[in-house]
């Protein structure tokens, strides 16, 4: 990174700090998102967000991003991992139900080795395997 570099936003991985069992018993359960903003500003009020699970989170990791379209960067990592995603319903402040898709049951260490992979460009050499919880090279058919 140099000066004419240009800050473009954050990927940032968080965990649930919830109490509620059925998610604070979820071992690798991480939300994978952007912003354009710091991490700490965006995630503030997150015990009042279903998109946080209507609780609050812990920053596990950031990746600030340069020179790229970070929304881009986070769809292609949600699409890695959509084997993956969480499928739970929040009830909201509003009494309305929604269902987050930015939560996934992944290993902490899978989401680190995807991102170098997207950063070198060898990411379409690989899959998550979820039965395995790991990213797997695709076999090529002849």
């Amino acid at each position: 990174v140099d000066k004419e570099d240009e800050e473009s936003g954050y990927i940032y991985v968080l965990s649930s700090l919830s109490d509620k069992p059925e998610i604070a018993n979820m071992h690798n359960l991480y939300k994978i998102g952007f912003s354009t903003r710091s991490v700490e500003e965006r995630i503030k009020n997150s015990s009042q967000d279903p998109t946080y699970l209507m609780a609050p989170v812990k920053i596990i990791a950031t990746y600030k991003c340069f020179n790229m379209n970070t929304q881009k960067f986070e769809h292609l990592l949600h699409r890695v991992f959509s084997k993956a995603r969480l499928d739970l319903h929040v009830t909201g402040l509003d009494n309305e139900n929604y269902v987050p898709d930015e939560w996934f049951v992944v290993p902490i260490e899978v989401i680190d080795q995807a991102v170098s992979l997207i950063i070198s460009d060898e990411i379409l050499n690989y899959e998550y395997d979820s039965l395995n919880s790991k990213l797997a090279s695709k076999r090529l058919e002849p």
